[in-house]
């Protein structure tokens, strides 16, 4: 069973979900509860046996939920994303699950867009999203461990509740934020004579994988090496399509690439592991930046695998 405790914003996302749900895990059940009601969300910290929260999404900071289910003595699974990888401890609390995006440059359209309000903030944020994965198969062998191991859940979800009684209460956590004044103060002080022009001088509009490098686990390179998870290019190109229906999905079409496109870093994908550089060598030099971008959607789909 899968609890979402949270809220829409409108029955046109709420639809999308459930579709993408009935699409994604057809055999899993599925309940949403009103996370704006504060019986609903003590039902679902109260019911849960695992917290999960994959969050690929630039605007995902600190990110008080996993916290929340951490005090709540349950163990988390999340992504390896921002300050989740500051609060939860892989192996110990529950377990962070790699993330990759694309390295700086290559989202100045997406930001550029946003900037000229051709695009909403939510638009911005659901683009950039779009090419930000996480790892499947190791989401997929955390959650088998934990489901499979009462013992497991027990001690990850008391771990975690220390931690977040010891390190995150009001009572730990006040003295935290004035450590860390004091060490930006003395770090400006100390720097202030010798701050460079930025090379991406814009603070309010950057390029999103440039400004939020920090956050995955790592950054797509032409070196990264790929294979196709299906046996043949046929049958990942009907996945891709099928997905694409999806609303969750294509409501970024304009930063996703053709389906011609698709079929040729699928076809260079079918002859076996390849790195990035070796998937687009076959698509015009115009365009080859904004595809290769986009090989980090196939792995968010589960099309390609990353190699390690």
């Amino acid at each position: 069973m899968l609890v979402e405790c949270g809220w829409h914003a409108n029955k046109h996302i709420s639809k999308a979900f459930a579709n993408a749900a009935r699409t994604a895990c057809p055999s899993v059940r599925l309940v949403t509860l009103d996370g704006r009601q504060a019986e609903h969300r003590q039902t679902a910290w109260a019911s849960a046996d695992v917290f999960c929260s994959l969050s690929d999404n630039i605007q995902e900071t600190f990110g008080i939920v996993p916290i929340e289910a951490m005090a709540a003595g349950i163990p988390v699974v999340v992504s390896d994303w921002d300050g989740y990888k500051d609060t939860v401890r892989d192996g110990i609390d529950g377990f962070r699950i790699p993330t990759l995006m694309p390295g700086s440059g290559l989202g100045t359209d997406l930001a550029l867009h946003h900037a000229l309000e051709i695009d909403t903030y939510d638009m911005y944020c659901g683009h950039a999203c779009s090419l930000v994965a996480v790892d499947v198969d190791a989401a997929t062998q955390a959650f088998a461990r934990l489901f499979a191991s009462p013992e497991l859940r027990r001690q990850m979800g008391e771990t975690g509740r220390q931690r977040a009684c010891e390190f995150y209460d009001w009572a730990a956590i006040i003295a935290h934020y004035e450590a860390l004044w004091a060490q930006l103060g003395e770090t400006r002080q100390a720097q202030a004579a010798s701050i460079n022009r930025l090379a991406h001088p814009w603070p309010a509009r950057m390029d999103p994988f440039h400004a939020f490098a920090s956050y995955p686990t790592s950054l797509l390179s032409q070196q990264t090496v790929f294979r196709l998870v299906d046996s043949d290019a046929a049958s990942a190109a009907l996945r891709v399509e099928h997905y694409r229906q999806l609303a969750m999905v294509n409501f970024a079409t304009k930063v996703l690439p053709s389906e011609a496109e698709v079929q040729i870093v699928l076809n260079a994908a079918s002859f076996g592991t390849r790195t990035a550089l070796e998937l687009i060598q076959a698509i015009p030099a115009e365009r080859q930046p904004f595809v290769y971008r986009t090989l980090v959607w196939l792995l968010k789909l589960g099309i390609l695998k990353v190699c390690t």
